[in-house]
């Protein structure tokens, strides 16, 4: 009895495919928030490396009066002391990076530094660990990641200014390119007259430790040290994660709603059938599997061809279009997989509770 043919989820699906390809589609949309997902973590994937740059280094600034130099001076001499930190020194002018496109197609502003000299860029890249020809690297010289230039379009040696980009306050000669991956502007710019900057850092302690360390070596003095990067840029992003998830819901609310209609009138029709099922011995437990059944196996077929289109649609964007400009769509991310969890959820979940419900309590002998 329990192996009869009928009562088996695949058998359903069989005998009406059309219905059954219809109810797949629209569970196969759902996998398309696990893509919109990557989009938006995309966003910030490029900020990882300068997160990692971040956690090494920590950017200590001279404010602008008389007595916050002293304290900047007294400081400087204090983190020379210190045998666990290291640092070099640049101008306190500050200097932003150049915008770069993103794959959702929103300009953004990355990371930036400034350096007296190539030989403390050198000091502070080997602590990085960034490695590149930088042989004709000189006053004015900026430094970017070869991703960065295909964004822009920057070939090495060409000289860039405000009219380019409206970020840089004078202009500069792109002397030397790295493979990071980030969008980082390095610059070099001698200036040993305004010296108010230090880049801090030490080869036993990164990340949180490096800052609150510095910060405690600080106490009291009037100096600016900067946070980590990964603090002042994550809470950018929350809008985005917000709205995204609030649009996943409601659409997966549609969605359910859709499917929950055209399905309702499938198993309407098929009450009779359930109802013979119960007479013939099936528990209501029973039915109810059968109808869980038959929903997750149309919610797996959804689900496979959902991810199998999204990572070859990664794949061809990526080689076809993204790389060409410097960008990388990710293939998969938490936020698109947490994405895709909550519409898949609130669509199938329902579904089987309520035809579930229905369809447990069909008896042949009302008809």
């Amino acid at each position: 009895m329990k192996n009869i043919k009928p009562f088996s989820a695949f058998y359903y699906m069989k005998e009406n495919r059309g219905r059954s390809v219809l109810c797949i589609f629209m569970m196969f949309l759902a996998t398309l928030m696990f893509l919109a997902g990557n989009y938006i973590h995309s966003v910030l994937y490029p900020f990882e490396k300068e997160f990692e740059y971040s956690d090494k280094l920590v950017v200590v600034s001279l404010q602008s009066t008389d007595e916050e130099f002293k304290d900047f001076a007294d400081f400087t001499k204090a983190v020379e002391k210190d045998d666990k930190l290291e640092f070099v020194m640049s101008s306190a002018y500050g200097f932003l990076s150049m915008q770069h496109r993103t794959v959702i197609n929103l300009n953004v502003g990355g990371w930036s530094y400034v350096f007296n000299s190539v030989q403390d860029m050198q000091e502070v890249f080997d602590h990085l660990g960034i490695e590149g020809d930088f042989s004709k690297c000189k006053h004015r010289s900026m430094i970017i990641s070869q991703d960065f230039a295909k964004d822009r379009g920057i070939k090495l040696g060409d000289k860039v200014d405000h009219s380019f980009d409206k970020n840089l306050d004078g202009e500069y000669t792109v002397d030397a390119m790295i493979d990071d991956g980030g969008f980082c502007t390095f610059y070099i710019y001698e200036d040993d007259e305004n010296l108010g900057r230090l880049y801090v850092y030490s080869d036993t302690m990164e990340g949180e430790e490096l800052y609150d360390y510095v910060k405690n070596l600080a106490g009291d003095r009037k100096v600016q040290v900067s946070a980590p990067e990964r603090d002042e840029v994550l809470p950018q992003f929350y809008v985005f994660y917000v709205l995204f998830y609030v649009i996943d819901i409601l659409i997966a609310v549609v969605l359910a709603v859709t499917i929950n209609s055209v399905v309702t009138g499938q198993y309407l029709k098929r009450t009779y059938e359930f109802g013979v099922y119960r007479a013939l011995g099936r528990s209501g437990k029973e039915v109810k599997a059968k109808v869980a059944a038959e929903v997750l196996s149309m919610n797996v077929i959804a689900c496979l061809m959902g991810f199998a289109a999204t990572f070859l649609f990664t794949y061809l964007i990526n080689e076809l279009l993204y790389k060409q400009k410097g960008l990388y769509l990710l293939y998969s991310s938490k936020i698109g997989f947490i994405g895709f969890l909550i519409c898949d959820v609130l669509i199938a979940l329902p579904l089987i509770m309520s035809k579930g419900r229905l369809m447990g309590k069909a008896d042949v002998t009302e008809f």
